[in-house]
């Protein structure tokens, strides 16, 4: 009895280490930036399967609920690209249907800062990025004055401009003013006043936090994002599957005899 004990011990110390490997490679799948221009948050597949083989390679399933229109973002090393789109399957277990793919580029993040509406290469200073966003309605909220002035502020942005303001006896002071288009007509308001600017578009808000996302991802130049789009109605099941490489892994067995001739069957997995 305690040799068959030890025989069914034997595979689940190979799959002990099989799993350890596994946890390594999903922690080197993050969830990945958002499409650009899309401004529907992106949807989390939980990793519900995982299946290694010995020649080198993995197979990863993820699965989980979605509702309406949905994006799953992943994020992979740039070396896995090649064989995760020629393996990857996707199902919509829904009666939905699956929209596109895509991945990212291989552009410098410069270039694909630049096709941004707002621009965020080269650290542009916020009276730079208002003057990118001529004409877009933005939300000002101010800081409390003595003048009793509004709290927050709606308008369209005119312009940004350098105005010399007095600020004692025969002293001027150079501040940036926004000039901003409201429904009581045109305000020029020192960006030194605001506390808060958002963007009421919220296609340009997504926009912008994409290209603030492409910034963060140029830090790490060996990952690129894969979005999956689904389209259908109500929520619904959806599965991702794919192979990609994985550590080389082999079990072995070693049968050890105690003093009274007692067999003991170990099992290793090594990775």
């Amino acid at each position: 009895m305690r040799f068959r004990k030890l025989l069914w011990l034997a595979p689940v110390a190979a799959a002990a280490g099989i799993w350890l490997a596994a946890d390594r490679l999903l922690d080197a799948a993050p969830t990945a930036p958002a499409a650009q221009g899309d401004p529907k948050p992106s949807v989390t597949l939980p990793v519900t399967q995982v299946v290694l083989f010995n020649s080198g390679v993995g197979y990863f399933a993820r699965s989980g609920e979605v509702e309406g229109d949905a994006r799953v973002d992943l994020s992979f090393p740039e070396t896995d690209i090649n064989d995760l789109i020629k393996s990857m399957t996707l199902q919509d277990l829904g009666g939905g249907r699956v929209a596109s793919v895509s991945y990212e580029s291989r552009e410098p993040a410069a270039r694909t800062l630049a096709s941004f509406a707002i621009n965020l290469d080269n650290n542009p200073s916020l009276m730079q990025i208002l003057l990118q966003a001529r004409g877009e309605k933005v939300e000002v909220a101010m800081q409390p004055t003595a003048q009793a002035q509004p709290g927050t502020l709606a308008g369209t942005v005119v312009g940004v401009e350098k105005v010399r303001l007095p600020s004692g006896p025969n002293q001027q002071v150079e501040a940036d003013v926004l000039n901003l288009l409201t429904a009581d007509g045109l305000r020029a308001i020192k960006l030194l006043d605001v506390l808060r600017i958002r963007f009421t578009n919220p296609v340009l808000e997504a926009e912008f936090k994409r290209a603030l996302e492409v910034l963060a991802q140029s830090h790490d130049a060996q990952k690129k994002a894969v979005s999956l789009h689904f389209v259908g109605d109500g929520r619904r099941r959806v599965k991702v599957g794919y192979v990609i490489e994985a550590p080389i892994w082999k079990t072995s067995y070693r049968l050890v005899l105690d003093k009274d001739g007692k067999p003991y069957l170990q099992g290793w997995a090594v990775v």
